[in-house]
Protein backbone atom coordinates (compact mmCIF):
# COMPACT_ATOMS: atom_id res chain seq x y z
CA UNK A 1 0.00 0.00 0.00
CA UNK A 2 1.40 3.43 -0.96
CA UNK A 3 -1.44 5.72 0.08
CA UNK A 4 -0.32 6.21 3.67
CA UNK A 5 3.21 7.08 2.54
CA UNK A 6 1.82 10.05 0.66
CA UNK A 7 -0.65 11.09 3.32
CA UNK A 8 1.35 10.74 6.51
CA UNK A 9 5.04 9.92 6.14
CA UNK A 10 5.44 13.08 4.15
CA UNK A 11 3.96 15.27 6.69
CA UNK A 12 1.58 18.26 6.17
CA UNK A 13 -0.44 19.26 3.15
CA UNK A 14 -2.04 22.64 3.81
CA UNK A 15 -4.73 23.62 1.33
CA UNK A 16 -6.83 26.66 0.54
CA UNK A 17 -10.22 25.99 2.09
CA UNK A 18 -13.39 27.11 0.40
CA UNK A 19 -14.24 29.77 2.95
CA UNK A 20 -14.84 33.46 2.40
CA UNK A 21 -11.76 35.47 3.34
CA UNK A 22 -11.29 39.12 4.20
CA UNK A 23 -10.11 41.14 1.23
CA UNK A 24 -6.31 41.30 1.26
CA UNK A 25 -4.58 44.65 1.13
CA UNK A 26 -3.82 45.96 -2.40
CA UNK A 27 -0.10 45.29 -2.09
CA UNK A 28 -0.85 41.63 -1.27
CA UNK A 29 -2.92 41.22 -4.41
CA UNK A 30 -0.08 42.68 -6.45
CA UNK A 31 2.47 40.29 -4.94
CA UNK A 32 3.12 37.37 -7.24
CA UNK A 33 4.89 35.15 -4.77
CA UNK A 34 6.44 34.77 -1.33
CA UNK A 35 9.90 36.32 -0.99
CA UNK A 36 11.62 33.09 -0.02
CA UNK A 37 15.27 33.08 1.02
CA UNK A 38 16.44 29.80 -0.45
CA UNK A 39 18.68 27.37 1.39
CA UNK A 40 20.60 29.49 3.89
CA UNK A 41 18.94 29.28 7.28
CA UNK A 42 21.85 31.04 9.03
CA UNK A 43 21.40 34.09 6.81
CA UNK A 44 17.64 34.05 7.40
CA UNK A 45 18.13 33.93 11.19
CA UNK A 46 20.68 36.75 11.02
CA UNK A 47 18.31 38.86 8.94
CA UNK A 48 15.46 38.07 11.33
CA UNK A 49 17.58 39.26 14.26
CA UNK A 50 18.45 42.46 12.45
CA UNK A 51 14.83 43.19 11.47
CA UNK A 52 13.27 41.97 14.71
CA UNK A 53 11.06 39.47 12.90
CA UNK A 54 10.43 35.73 13.29
CA UNK A 55 11.43 33.22 10.63
CA UNK A 56 8.95 31.15 8.63
CA UNK A 57 10.82 27.97 7.64
CA UNK A 58 9.40 25.77 4.90
CA UNK A 59 11.09 22.37 4.46
CA UNK A 60 10.15 20.65 1.22
CA UNK A 61 11.28 18.68 -1.82
CA UNK A 62 10.70 18.85 -5.57
CA UNK A 63 9.31 15.31 -5.74
CA UNK A 64 7.03 15.49 -2.68
CA UNK A 65 3.29 15.36 -3.58
CA UNK A 66 2.00 17.29 -0.53
CA UNK A 67 4.73 19.92 -1.08
CA UNK A 68 3.46 20.48 -4.59
CA UNK A 69 -0.10 20.72 -3.26
CA UNK A 70 1.11 23.33 -0.77
CA UNK A 71 2.90 25.36 -3.44
CA UNK A 72 -0.02 25.24 -5.85
CA UNK A 73 -2.62 26.34 -3.27
CA UNK A 74 -1.61 28.02 -0.02
CA UNK A 75 1.60 29.62 -1.28
CA UNK A 76 -0.39 31.35 -4.03
CA UNK A 77 -3.07 32.68 -1.69
CA UNK A 78 -2.83 36.52 -1.49
CA UNK A 79 -3.77 36.66 2.21
CA UNK A 80 -1.07 34.16 3.13
CA UNK A 81 1.50 35.91 0.93
CA UNK A 82 0.68 39.23 2.60
CA UNK A 83 1.10 37.71 6.07
CA UNK A 84 4.56 36.31 5.25
CA UNK A 85 5.82 39.93 5.02
CA UNK A 86 5.87 39.96 8.82
CA UNK A 87 8.41 37.10 8.72
CA UNK A 88 11.71 36.26 7.13
CA UNK A 89 10.55 33.33 4.96
CA UNK A 90 13.16 30.72 4.10
CA UNK A 91 12.72 27.68 1.86
CA UNK A 92 14.94 24.73 2.67
CA UNK A 93 14.93 22.00 0.04
CA UNK A 94 15.88 18.65 1.53
CA UNK A 95 18.58 18.24 -1.12
CA UNK A 96 20.28 21.61 -0.57
CA UNK A 97 23.69 21.71 1.17
CA UNK A 98 23.36 21.18 4.92
CA UNK A 99 19.60 20.66 4.71
CA UNK A 100 19.62 17.30 6.45
CA UNK A 101 21.61 18.81 9.33
CA UNK A 102 18.98 21.51 9.75
CA UNK A 103 16.32 18.82 9.57
CA UNK A 104 18.00 17.04 12.47
CA UNK A 105 18.35 20.24 14.50
CA UNK A 106 14.67 21.12 14.13
CA UNK A 107 13.40 17.56 14.43
CA UNK A 108 11.83 17.44 10.98
CA UNK A 109 10.53 14.02 10.02
CA UNK A 110 8.64 14.55 6.81
CA UNK A 111 8.03 16.74 3.81
CA UNK A 112 6.56 19.30 3.94
CA UNK A 113 7.03 20.94 7.32
CA UNK A 114 6.34 24.60 8.16
CA UNK A 115 7.91 25.99 11.35
CA UNK A 116 7.86 29.43 12.99
CA UNK A 117 11.16 30.32 14.66
CA UNK A 118 12.46 33.14 16.82
CA UNK A 119 15.60 34.84 15.44
CA UNK A 120 17.73 32.71 17.79
CA UNK A 121 16.30 29.53 16.20
CA UNK A 122 13.91 28.71 19.06
CA UNK A 123 10.78 27.04 17.73
CA UNK A 124 7.48 28.82 18.35
CA UNK A 125 5.30 26.28 16.57
CA UNK A 126 4.96 24.07 13.53
CA UNK A 127 1.79 24.51 11.54
CA UNK A 128 -0.71 21.70 11.13
CA UNK A 129 -2.47 20.57 7.97
CA UNK A 130 -5.75 21.05 9.82
CA UNK A 131 -5.31 24.82 9.74
CA UNK A 132 -7.51 26.29 7.02
CA UNK A 133 -6.17 29.05 4.80
CA UNK A 134 -8.85 31.39 6.10
CA UNK A 135 -7.50 30.97 9.66
CA UNK A 136 -3.79 30.94 8.86
CA UNK A 137 -3.25 34.72 8.83
CA UNK A 138 -4.60 34.99 12.39
CA UNK A 139 -2.50 32.01 13.50
CA UNK A 140 0.63 33.50 11.92
CA UNK A 141 -0.03 36.87 13.54
CA UNK A 142 -0.33 35.14 16.90
CA UNK A 143 2.87 33.17 16.32
CA UNK A 144 4.74 36.26 15.13
CA UNK A 145 4.10 38.12 18.38
CA UNK A 146 5.06 35.28 20.74
CA UNK A 147 8.26 34.73 22.68
CA UNK A 148 7.15 31.49 24.37
CA UNK A 149 8.86 28.45 22.87
CA UNK A 150 6.83 25.41 21.89
CA UNK A 151 8.74 23.42 24.56
CA UNK A 152 7.59 25.85 27.25
CA UNK A 153 4.03 25.83 25.94
CA UNK A 154 3.82 22.03 25.87
CA UNK A 155 5.19 21.88 29.42
CA UNK A 156 2.67 24.48 30.52
CA UNK A 157 -0.18 22.54 28.90
CA UNK A 158 0.96 19.37 30.61
CA UNK A 159 1.19 20.98 34.03
CA UNK A 160 -1.95 23.10 34.25
CA UNK A 161 -4.35 23.73 31.38
CA UNK A 162 -6.09 26.41 33.46
CA UNK A 163 -3.08 28.67 32.96
CA UNK A 164 -3.35 28.54 29.14
CA UNK A 165 -4.24 31.83 27.46
CA UNK A 166 -6.43 32.31 24.40
CA UNK A 167 -3.30 32.59 22.25
CA UNK A 168 -1.89 29.42 23.83
CA UNK A 169 -5.01 27.51 22.83
CA UNK A 170 -4.80 28.94 19.30
CA UNK A 171 -1.21 27.77 18.92
CA UNK A 172 -1.99 24.30 20.32
CA UNK A 173 -5.01 23.92 18.03
CA UNK A 174 -2.89 24.73 14.99
CA UNK A 175 0.14 22.67 16.05
CA UNK A 176 1.32 19.78 13.86
CA UNK A 177 1.00 17.06 16.48
CA UNK A 178 1.76 14.19 14.11
CA UNK A 179 4.93 15.59 12.60
CA UNK A 180 7.17 16.42 15.55
CA UNK A 181 9.60 13.65 16.55
CA UNK A 182 11.71 16.25 18.37
CA UNK A 183 9.07 16.64 21.07
CA UNK A 184 6.95 13.54 20.53
CA UNK A 185 9.11 10.65 19.36
CA UNK A 186 6.71 8.53 21.40
CA UNK A 187 3.29 9.36 19.98
CA UNK A 188 1.65 7.88 23.08
CA UNK A 189 2.87 10.96 24.98
CA UNK A 190 1.28 13.22 22.40
CA UNK A 191 -1.92 11.20 22.75
CA UNK A 192 -1.93 11.62 26.52
CA UNK A 193 -1.50 15.38 26.28
CA UNK A 194 -4.15 15.67 23.58
CA UNK A 195 -6.53 13.69 25.77
CA UNK A 196 -5.86 16.13 28.60
CA UNK A 197 -6.46 19.11 26.31
CA UNK A 198 -9.68 17.56 25.02
CA UNK A 199 -11.11 17.56 28.52
CA UNK A 200 -10.18 21.16 29.31
CA UNK A 201 -10.38 23.18 26.09
CA UNK A 202 -12.59 26.28 26.44
CA UNK A 203 -14.82 25.49 23.43
CA UNK A 204 -16.77 22.35 22.51
CA UNK A 205 -15.47 22.27 18.94
CA UNK A 206 -11.91 22.53 20.21
CA UNK A 207 -12.52 19.76 22.74
CA UNK A 208 -13.76 17.52 19.94
CA UNK A 209 -10.77 18.38 17.74
CA UNK A 210 -8.25 17.48 20.45
CA UNK A 211 -10.22 14.31 21.20
CA UNK A 212 -10.14 13.21 17.56
CA UNK A 213 -6.43 13.93 17.40
CA UNK A 214 -5.89 11.87 20.54
CA UNK A 215 -7.69 8.95 18.89
CA UNK A 216 -5.71 9.04 15.64
CA UNK A 217 -2.28 9.92 17.08
CA UNK A 218 -1.91 7.06 19.54
CA UNK A 219 -3.62 3.73 18.95
CA UNK A 220 -2.90 0.10 19.66
CA UNK A 221 -2.99 -2.58 16.99
CA UNK A 222 -4.66 -5.93 17.31
CA UNK A 223 -2.88 -9.12 16.28
CA UNK A 224 -4.21 -8.80 12.73
CA UNK A 225 -2.68 -5.34 12.29
CA UNK A 226 -6.01 -3.54 12.60
CA UNK A 227 -6.70 -0.87 15.17
CA UNK A 228 -8.31 -1.76 18.45
CA UNK A 229 -10.16 0.69 20.67
CA UNK A 230 -10.61 0.32 24.39
CA UNK A 231 -14.24 0.75 25.55
CA UNK A 232 -13.60 4.30 26.77
CA UNK A 233 -12.17 5.27 23.38
CA UNK A 234 -15.11 3.64 21.62
CA UNK A 235 -17.46 5.82 23.64
CA UNK A 236 -15.35 8.87 22.89
CA UNK A 237 -15.47 8.28 19.14
CA UNK A 238 -19.22 7.71 19.24
CA UNK A 239 -19.67 10.98 21.15
CA UNK A 240 -17.47 13.30 19.09
CA UNK A 241 -17.74 12.04 15.51
CA UNK A 242 -21.44 12.85 14.76
CA UNK A 243 -21.18 16.54 15.77
CA UNK A 244 -17.86 16.94 13.93
CA UNK A 245 -19.44 15.56 10.77
CA UNK A 246 -22.59 17.65 11.22
CA UNK A 247 -20.90 21.03 11.65
CA UNK A 248 -19.39 22.44 8.41
CA UNK A 249 -16.63 24.34 10.23
CA UNK A 250 -15.60 21.29 12.23
CA UNK A 251 -15.79 19.07 9.16
CA UNK A 252 -13.36 21.38 7.38
CA UNK A 253 -11.05 21.85 10.37
CA UNK A 254 -10.73 18.07 10.89
CA UNK A 255 -10.76 17.03 7.24
CA UNK A 256 -7.24 15.55 7.19
CA UNK A 257 -7.97 13.17 10.07
CA UNK A 258 -11.44 12.39 8.70
CA UNK A 259 -10.08 11.55 5.25
CA UNK A 260 -7.02 9.60 6.28
CA UNK A 261 -7.68 7.96 9.65
CA UNK A 262 -11.26 7.94 10.83
CA UNK A 263 -12.48 5.03 8.72
CA UNK A 264 -10.00 2.78 10.54
CA UNK A 265 -11.37 4.01 13.86
CA UNK A 266 -14.93 3.32 12.73
CA UNK A 267 -13.97 -0.19 11.62
CA UNK A 268 -12.60 -0.83 15.14
CA UNK A 269 -16.03 -0.23 16.68
CA UNK A 270 -17.39 -3.65 17.78
CA UNK A 271 -21.09 -2.73 17.63
CA UNK A 272 -22.23 -3.43 14.07
CA UNK A 273 -25.19 -1.03 14.01
CA UNK A 274 -23.15 1.77 15.52
CA UNK A 275 -20.29 1.05 13.13
CA UNK A 276 -22.58 1.16 10.10
CA UNK A 277 -24.26 4.38 11.21
CA UNK A 278 -20.96 6.15 11.82
CA UNK A 279 -19.59 4.82 8.54
CA UNK A 280 -22.55 6.11 6.53
CA UNK A 281 -22.27 9.54 8.19
CA UNK A 282 -18.56 9.63 7.39
CA UNK A 283 -19.19 8.79 3.72
CA UNK A 284 -21.85 11.48 3.44
CA UNK A 285 -19.40 14.00 4.90
CA UNK A 286 -16.77 12.92 2.37
CA UNK A 287 -19.21 13.62 -0.45
CA UNK A 288 -19.68 17.11 0.98
CA UNK A 289 -15.93 17.72 0.97
CA UNK A 290 -15.56 16.32 -2.54
CA UNK A 291 -18.15 18.81 -3.78
CA UNK A 292 -16.25 21.74 -2.25
CA UNK A 293 -14.42 23.37 -5.16
CA UNK A 294 -12.44 25.51 -2.73
CA UNK A 295 -10.38 22.48 -1.72
CA UNK A 296 -7.40 21.34 -3.73
CA UNK A 297 -7.86 18.70 -6.38
CA UNK A 298 -5.76 16.21 -4.40
CA UNK A 299 -7.82 16.64 -1.23
CA UNK A 300 -11.08 16.27 -3.14
CA UNK A 301 -9.73 13.13 -4.79
CA UNK A 302 -8.66 11.61 -1.46
CA UNK A 303 -12.17 11.85 0.00
CA UNK A 304 -12.93 8.50 -1.66
CA UNK A 305 -10.42 6.73 0.61
CA UNK A 306 -12.82 6.15 3.55
CA UNK A 307 -15.23 4.36 1.19
CA UNK A 308 -12.41 1.99 0.22
CA UNK A 309 -11.29 1.42 3.82
CA UNK A 310 -14.82 0.74 5.06
CA UNK A 311 -15.54 -1.62 2.16
CA UNK A 312 -12.30 -3.57 2.62
CA UNK A 313 -13.14 -4.13 6.26
CA UNK A 314 -16.18 -6.10 5.07
CA UNK A 315 -14.18 -8.06 2.49
CA UNK A 316 -13.57 -7.31 -1.19
CA UNK A 317 -14.27 -3.81 -2.46
CA UNK A 318 -17.61 -4.00 -4.29
CA UNK A 319 -17.95 -3.11 -7.97
CA UNK A 320 -19.80 0.13 -7.32
CA UNK A 321 -17.05 1.47 -5.04
CA UNK A 322 -14.34 0.44 -7.51
CA UNK A 323 -16.26 2.20 -10.28
CA UNK A 324 -16.33 5.41 -8.23
CA UNK A 325 -12.60 5.16 -7.58
CA UNK A 326 -11.90 4.73 -11.29
CA UNK A 327 -14.14 7.69 -12.04
CA UNK A 328 -12.35 9.89 -9.48
CA UNK A 329 -8.92 8.83 -10.76
CA UNK A 330 -9.91 9.70 -14.33
CA UNK A 331 -11.30 13.02 -13.12
CA UNK A 332 -8.03 13.84 -11.38
CA UNK A 333 -5.97 12.83 -14.41
CA UNK A 334 -8.05 15.07 -16.66
CA UNK A 335 -8.15 18.10 -14.38
CA UNK A 336 -4.60 18.04 -12.99
CA UNK A 337 -3.23 20.13 -15.83
CA UNK A 338 -0.20 21.87 -14.30
CA UNK A 339 2.94 20.09 -13.14
CA UNK A 340 2.57 20.82 -9.41
CA UNK A 341 -1.04 19.64 -9.28
CA UNK A 342 -0.14 16.48 -11.16
CA UNK A 343 2.76 15.72 -8.84
CA UNK A 344 0.35 16.06 -5.91
CA UNK A 345 -2.63 14.17 -7.34
CA UNK A 346 -1.46 11.37 -9.63
CA UNK A 347 0.36 9.30 -6.95
CA UNK A 348 -2.75 9.53 -4.76
CA UNK A 349 -4.98 8.49 -7.65
CA UNK A 350 -2.77 5.47 -8.29
CA UNK A 351 -2.77 4.59 -4.59
CA UNK A 352 -6.55 4.71 -4.48
CA UNK A 353 -6.84 2.46 -7.52
CA UNK A 354 -4.50 -0.10 -5.99
CA UNK A 355 -6.26 0.04 -2.64
CA UNK A 356 -9.58 -0.52 -4.37
CA UNK A 357 -8.29 -3.61 -6.18
CA UNK A 358 -7.14 -2.37 -9.60
CA UNK A 359 -3.33 -2.35 -9.50
CA UNK A 360 -3.02 -2.62 -13.29
CA UNK A 361 -4.93 0.63 -13.71
CA UNK A 362 -2.74 2.20 -11.04
CA UNK A 363 0.41 1.18 -12.89
CA UNK A 364 -0.94 2.47 -16.21
CA UNK A 365 -1.79 5.83 -14.66
CA UNK A 366 1.71 6.17 -13.23
CA UNK A 367 3.42 4.97 -16.39
CA UNK A 368 1.39 7.40 -18.50
CA UNK A 369 2.32 10.16 -16.07
CA UNK A 370 6.09 9.62 -16.18
CA UNK A 371 6.68 11.91 -19.14
CA UNK A 372 4.57 14.69 -17.65
CA UNK A 373 6.10 14.53 -14.17
CA UNK A 374 8.88 16.88 -13.08
CA UNK A 375 10.08 14.17 -10.70
CA UNK A 376 9.27 10.84 -12.41
CA UNK A 377 11.54 8.95 -10.03
CA UNK A 378 8.86 9.37 -7.35
CA UNK A 379 6.31 7.70 -9.63
CA UNK A 380 8.84 4.92 -10.31
CA UNK A 381 9.10 4.05 -6.62
CA UNK A 382 5.32 3.77 -6.49
CA UNK A 383 5.43 1.52 -9.56
CA UNK A 384 8.00 -0.65 -7.77
CA UNK A 385 5.72 -0.93 -4.74
CA UNK A 386 2.70 -1.93 -6.82
CA UNK A 387 4.72 -4.51 -8.76
CA UNK A 388 5.90 -5.98 -5.45
CA UNK A 389 2.32 -6.17 -4.18
CA UNK A 390 1.36 -7.96 -7.41
CA UNK A 391 4.10 -10.54 -6.87
CA UNK A 392 6.21 -9.45 -9.87
CA UNK A 393 9.58 -9.29 -8.17
CA UNK A 394 11.60 -8.70 -11.35
CA UNK A 395 9.48 -5.69 -12.33
CA UNK A 396 9.59 -4.37 -8.79
CA UNK A 397 13.38 -4.50 -8.62
CA UNK A 398 13.66 -3.02 -12.12
CA UNK A 399 11.42 -0.06 -11.24
CA UNK A 400 13.29 0.52 -7.98
CA UNK A 401 16.59 0.50 -9.87
CA UNK A 402 15.24 2.94 -12.45
CA UNK A 403 13.92 5.19 -9.70
CA UNK A 404 17.32 5.34 -8.05
CA UNK A 405 19.12 5.93 -11.33
CA UNK A 406 16.77 8.79 -12.24
CA UNK A 407 16.65 10.41 -8.78
CA UNK A 408 17.91 13.99 -8.44
CA UNK A 409 19.55 15.62 -5.43
CA UNK A 410 22.12 14.16 -2.99
CA UNK A 411 19.79 13.28 -0.11
CA UNK A 412 17.13 11.94 -2.46
CA UNK A 413 19.65 9.78 -4.30
CA UNK A 414 20.84 8.24 -1.02
CA UNK A 415 17.29 7.55 0.11
CA UNK A 416 16.20 6.13 -3.26
CA UNK A 417 19.33 3.94 -3.33
CA UNK A 418 18.32 2.60 0.10
CA UNK A 419 14.85 1.80 -1.21
CA UNK A 420 16.37 -0.02 -4.18
CA UNK A 421 18.87 -1.98 -2.05
CA UNK A 422 16.17 -2.91 0.47
CA UNK A 423 13.91 -4.20 -2.29
CA UNK A 424 16.70 -6.37 -3.72
CA UNK A 425 17.30 -7.89 -0.27
CA UNK A 426 13.62 -8.44 0.29
CA UNK A 427 12.71 -9.92 -3.10
CA UNK A 428 15.89 -11.64 -4.25
CA UNK A 429 17.84 -12.55 -1.11
CA UNK A 430 19.80 -15.32 -2.83
CA UNK A 431 21.50 -12.92 -5.27
CA UNK A 432 24.56 -11.93 -3.26
CA UNK A 433 26.11 -10.11 -6.21
CA UNK A 434 23.11 -7.83 -6.72
CA UNK A 435 22.74 -7.25 -3.00
CA UNK A 436 26.36 -6.18 -2.70
CA UNK A 437 26.15 -4.00 -5.82
CA UNK A 438 23.00 -2.23 -4.66
CA UNK A 439 24.46 -1.75 -1.17
CA UNK A 440 27.63 -0.31 -2.69
CA UNK A 441 25.42 2.18 -4.56
CA UNK A 442 24.08 3.46 -1.23
CA UNK A 443 27.59 3.87 0.15
CA UNK A 444 28.73 5.57 -3.06
CA UNK A 445 25.91 8.11 -2.83
CA UNK A 446 26.78 8.82 0.80
CA UNK A 447 30.40 9.42 -0.21
CA UNK A 448 29.30 12.07 -2.73
CA UNK A 449 27.52 14.06 -0.03
CA UNK A 450 29.68 14.18 3.12
CA UNK A 451 27.21 16.36 5.07
CA UNK A 452 24.19 14.17 4.38
CA UNK A 453 24.27 11.65 7.25
CA UNK A 454 21.57 13.35 9.27
CA UNK A 455 17.89 12.96 10.16
CA UNK A 456 15.93 11.29 7.30
CA UNK A 457 19.06 9.88 5.67
CA UNK A 458 20.45 8.53 8.93
CA UNK A 459 17.13 6.95 9.86
CA UNK A 460 16.79 5.22 6.50
CA UNK A 461 20.42 4.06 6.35
CA UNK A 462 20.29 2.76 9.94
CA UNK A 463 17.15 0.74 9.24
CA UNK A 464 18.65 -0.62 6.02
CA UNK A 465 21.86 -1.54 7.87
CA UNK A 466 19.84 -3.64 10.31
CA UNK A 467 18.13 -5.39 7.38
CA UNK A 468 21.51 -6.06 5.78
CA UNK A 469 22.84 -7.48 9.03
CA UNK A 470 19.84 -9.79 9.33
CA UNK A 471 20.27 -10.88 5.71
CA UNK A 472 23.96 -11.65 6.27
CA UNK A 473 23.17 -13.77 9.33
CA UNK A 474 20.52 -15.76 7.50
CA UNK A 475 22.17 -16.05 4.08
CA UNK A 476 25.82 -16.60 4.98
CA UNK A 477 26.65 -13.08 3.83
CA UNK A 478 29.43 -12.37 6.30
CA UNK A 479 32.07 -11.74 3.63
CA UNK A 480 29.77 -9.38 1.74
CA UNK A 481 29.01 -7.49 4.93
CA UNK A 482 32.71 -7.30 5.80
CA UNK A 483 33.54 -5.67 2.45
CA UNK A 484 30.66 -3.24 2.74
CA UNK A 485 31.68 -2.27 6.29
CA UNK A 486 35.17 -1.43 5.05
CA UNK A 487 33.70 0.82 2.34
CA UNK A 488 31.33 2.45 4.80
CA UNK A 489 34.12 3.15 7.30
CA UNK A 490 35.83 5.36 4.72
CA UNK A 491 32.63 7.31 4.18
CA UNK A 492 31.90 7.66 7.89
CA UNK A 493 35.33 9.15 8.48
CA UNK A 494 34.14 12.27 6.62
CA UNK A 495 30.99 12.73 8.67
CA UNK A 496 32.46 14.77 11.53
CA UNK A 497 30.22 14.72 14.58
CA UNK A 498 28.12 11.97 13.04
CA UNK A 499 31.05 9.62 12.39
CA UNK A 500 30.41 7.40 15.41
CA UNK A 501 26.71 7.07 14.63
CA UNK A 502 27.50 6.45 10.98
CA UNK A 503 29.83 3.59 11.85
CA UNK A 504 27.05 1.81 13.74
CA UNK A 505 24.93 1.37 10.60
CA UNK A 506 25.60 -2.35 10.20
CA UNK A 507 26.67 -3.36 13.68
CA UNK A 508 24.84 -5.02 16.51
CA UNK A 509 23.40 -2.54 19.01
Amino acid sequence: MILKRTFIALGIALAVAGCKQAAPPPQAVQSAKIAWREGDVDDALAEAKQLGRPVLLYWGAVWCPPCNQLKSTLFKDPSFIAETRHFVPVYLDGDSPGAQQWGQRFGISGYPTVIVLQPDGTEITRISSATMASKLPALLRTAASRTTSIEALLAKAGNDTRSLTEDDWRILAGFDWRNDPKHFEDLAKAGDLLDRLSKNAPEAALRRRFALLSLVVANDEAGDGKLKLAPARQRLLAAILPPILAHPDELMANRQELINDTADLVVAMPNGKQRDKLGQSLLAAMDTLYADTGLSLAERLDTIYPAIALAKAEGKVPAEVLARVRERAAWADKNATDSMTRQAAIPDAASLLEEAGDPKAAMKLLEDGLKRSKAPYYFMLDLAGIAEDMGDKDAAIDWARKAYQAAQGPATRVQWAVDYASMVMRLDPADKHEIEASAAAVIDELAKSPDSYYQRTRIKVTKWGAQLRAWADKRDGGEVLKRLRAQMATVCATEGSEAQTCNQWSREA
